[in-house]
């Protein structure tokens, strides 16, 4: 009886240990090329979801809010909608470089990080540049948050940008609204 009570736990414990060790980011501290290595894997899962379900961003720069919806199922040139939420301006459509979860892997393969600090502190990873710093926020080994500073803005306050996997309802109707921009005279 003990013994099957023993075997029980170890079996649990070793079943907990390896969900945990399937983490990147969990309950860690890293920093240097350990760091980069799980912001990299980071960035892929989150891209990966974003491009196979879609999602939404909500970009607020100074006393502005933007959102950015992508919609990988929609036709080529349609997949990208961004809408100035202060405004109330009406939704456009627009390129795969305004989703800022795919400029953020692409910042990650540029010499800009060469000299760059990495670090992974309880679920937020940090880069600090020369001229700028990034808060990477995670959740479940997906990017869900990120606050940009940088001093060559002009700005003390930073871009902030919160993502959301799927697309909901109200991102759905958003979406629909969209118009071509109008081209420039």
């Amino acid at each position: 009886m003990f013994k099957r009570i023993f075997i029980a736990i170890a079996l649990a414990l070793v079943a907990s240990l390896t969900v945990t060790a399937c983490s990147a980011t969990d309950n860690r501290n890293l920093s240097g090329q350990a760091a980069q290595d799980a912001l990299d894997i980071v960035v892929k899962n989150s891209v990966k979801k974003m491009t196979t379900e879609g999602g939404s961003e909500t970009l607020a720069v100074g006393q502005t809010t933007y959102a950015i919806i992508y919609d990988p199922q929609a036709p080529e040139g349609k997949q990208v909608v961004t809408a100035n939420l202060t405004d109330n301006s009406p939704a456009t459509f627009d390129s795969l470089e305004t989703v800022s979860l795919l400029a953020l892997e692409r910042l990650l393969t540029t010499p800009l990080l060469e000299d760059a600090e990495v670090s992974l502190t309880k679920n937020v990873f940090t880069i600090q540049g020369k001229d700028f710093l990034v808060e990477i926020f995670v959740t479940d080994d997906l990017v869900y948050k990120s606050n940009i500073w940088s001093s060559t803005s002009g700005s003390k306050d930073p871009q902030v940008v919160v993502i959301k996997y799927g697309i909901s309802e109200e991102s759905r109707t958003l979406f629909n609204t969209a118009v071509e921009t109008a081209p420039a005279q």
